[in-house]
């Protein structure tokens, strides 16, 4: 492509901008390797304790630390552990190998689109322009790097190197080399529903541009990792229908918009019309449209049902979160933006660096205004691991004074990995049923309703033991004849006698 047509010069600013965002964020998070996270902005506990648990409860075995005993790794995606499990034997420090797992999928990503440059005919500037807008904006700094949603963060490395062979293999035979998708569809198979359903869309927009013998060879080889991840996913989809799982559609964040959902409903609109703009102008810009259309067929379909909502009705579909479809689209609008023929829009040439610029800008932007900081620990953390030292037994954190701050799923992660503590809850819901996490509310409400008969009863039906609780409540089990065991400040631990 002509440099004339999109100018290099005009991604310097971005560049900076997002680059220095990425790295002071990256030294935020890294905050989490002294520091255990237990605020309720994070997945990071979760997903760390799952990892422990490969340790000491091993693949497809019974765990009892979480719901009274769960099957390791049947509902939970195991791509991400299997890969990250050599380098936690070797460190020994979960909160380390989670934090060097984020830098080593940032690191993947990165080789593998700028190894894949002189094919996607791409120069060492819009590599890394490539990386920033899709690694440094509001949607990956929020997920994958605050949140630490490091399983579908490590499918994403699988993804993109899916997308560079397909983007490859559009305009080439399939040949043997073909073959080498193979390991990178397995692992986004296994790593995350979002990445297995979003490489099957990517490969479908392949074989729809082939001939027939092209069509058959593709599927084929497509097949085989579908065939590898059965040990997995036959299980996983045995079990899936007794869970939560199959109740959480989440993008019905789509519905309706509120504090909650307001960021879902922005890149579900911004992002599907970013893409459509940038298509109309690659194919117009092109020669042979046909074949890039279909190509680009099912992420345009995708952009279509994320803007009119409709894809809060399509079963399977609507179980994948809105920004992992703003992502794919995105990732595909970069590259059109880069290969669009400027020379013919001459109108439009001169508005580039600023929209550029404004974009990287905007998304800093956002990310700043929505998405907090690393929360370190205040007093109530401090006391409230001061008092889980002390349990003995299975336990239970009611009725915390804030959610934000101290998250009862977070300690329950923490428990697990540091004291070795069993609890009748746990920190990823879509391994039990509905009912089942009916049952775990209960023991809050009644206290709450200083109900202790009923108290007393959930708790005997959970297997609880002991009880965490915190200012008032405390004298409440205390009034309902519990055995207090430590106060410490506001936090108190009771026993049922």
């Amino acid at each position: 492509m002509d440099k004339k047509n999109f100018d290099d010069r005009w991604l310097y600013i971005p560049i900076i901008v997002l680059a220095i965002y990425l790295f002071i964020r990256l030294v935020d998070q890294s905050k989490i390797i002294s520091i255990f996270p237990l605020d309720k902005y994070n997945d990071w506990s979760s997903y760390m304790s799952q990892l422990h648990f490969l340790k000491v409860c091993g693949f497809h075995n019974l765990c009892s630390y979480w719901y009274n005993g769960f099957i390791n790794l049947q509902i939970s995606q195991p791509g991400w552990y299997f890969f990250i499990y050599p380098l936690y034997l070797i460190t020994n420090n979960v909160q380390l190998t989670a934090y060097l797992s984020l830098i080593l999928t940032l690191l993947l990503s990165f080789i593998a689109i700028y190894f894949s440059r002189n094919k996607l005919n791409l120069s060492k500037i819009k590599v890394i322009a490539v990386f920033l807008f899709f690694f440094a904006n509001a949607i990956s700094i929020g997920n994958f790097i605050r949140l630490g949603k490091v399983h579908e963060f490590f499918g994403w490395f699988n993804l993109i190197a899916i997308f560079i062979f397909l983007l490859i293999y559009k305009d080439k035979k399939i040949d043997y080399k073909f073959l080498f998708i193979i390991p990178f569809y397995f692992f986004a198979i296994l790593s995350h529903q979002n990445s297995a359903l979003i490489s099957s869309l990517a490969i479908v927009g392949l074989i729809l541009i082939k001939d027939l013998r092209e069509k058959l060879k593709v599927i084929y080889i497509s097949l085989i990792p579908i065939i590898l991840t059965s040990f997995w996913w036959l299980d996983y989809i045995k079990n899936f229908f007794n869970t939560t799982s199959k109740t959480i559609l989440v993008s019905n964040t789509l519905t309706s918009i509120n504090q909650a959902t307001y960021n879902d409903n922005i890149v579900a609109t911004i992002i599907p019309i970013i893409f459509f703009a940038s298509l109309y102008f690659y194919l117009r810009s092109i020669n042979n449209r046909k074949k890039e259309f279909l190509f680009l067929l099912p992420q345009s379909i995708i952009a279509f049902l994320l803007l009119t909502r409709l894809i809060i009705f399509v079963p399977f579909m609507n179980h994948v979160f809105p920004d992992s479809y703003a992502l794919f689209l995105l990732f595909f609008t970069i590259l059109m933006i880069f290969k669009i023929d400027f020379s013919i829009f001459k109108n439009y040439k001169k508005f580039i660096p600023i929209i550029l610029v404004l974009v990287s800008l905007a998304s800093v932007t956002l990310n700043i205004i929505f998405t907090p900081s690393f929360i370190e620990h205040t007093v109530l953390e401090k006391n409230t691991l001061s008092v889980l030292e002390n349990v003995e037994e299975k336990f239970m954190i009611l009725n915390t004074p804030s959610r934000r701050t101290s998250y009862p799923e977070a300690y329950y992660s923490y428990a697990a990995i540091y004291l070795n503590l069993s609890t009748p809850s746990g920190w990823y819901p879509s391994m039990v049923s509905k009912d089942y996490i009916n049952k775990l509310s209960l023991p809050e409400t009644y206290l709450k309703n200083r109900d202790c008969s009923s108290l007393k009863e959930s708790l005997y039906g959970l297997e609880a033991k002991e009880i965490i609780s915190y200012d008032d409540y405390c004298k409440v089990l205390a009034d309902c004849e519990f055995e207090q065991r430590m106060n410490k400040d506001n936090v108190c631990l009771y026993k049922i006698k």
